[in-house]
């Protein structure tokens, strides 16, 4: 039961962040997007960029920023390189944003939340 209902507030929250996102001129390539090495929230274009979002639905932004651990980090810098060779965007620059939901009534966003050296550039 918990976990249904922690499935929807997240559902809900990658919602509102894509609004949020479209609201601030980004394009949405896709959504719970799955590769081998791990699933992306949102991937986003904007200004020639590739934008990995990560949303996550919590009470508070630290609650939410703690709640990317650098072993996510990873897994989700990995993920976007996967879909960068899938789409063939080559070297086409990637940015990681953090979008929190819940943490006040618009959703907080952090642009270039982390960093990652590109793997094999």
């Amino acid at each position: 039961m918990k976990r249904r209902r922690a499935e929807r507030r997240g559902r809900a929250a990658e919602w509102r962040a894509i609004l949020f996102l479209l609201c601030k001129g980004y394009r949405i390539l896709g959504r719970r997007l799955r590769t081998p090495y791990g699933e992306v929230d949102v991937a986003a274009w904007k200004n020639g960029v590739l934008v990995i979002v990560e949303v996550k639905a919590r009470r508070t932004y630290d609650a939410g920023a703690y709640a990317v651990t650098p072993m996510a980090q990873q897994r989700i810098a990995r993920a976007a390189q996967a879909l960068a060779g899938r789409w063939r965007l080559g070297q086409a620059p990637i940015r990681f944003d953090l979008i929190v939901v819940g943490a006040g009534w618009l959703p907080r966003h952090e642009r270039a939340a982390w960093y990652y050296e590109r793997i094999g550039a």
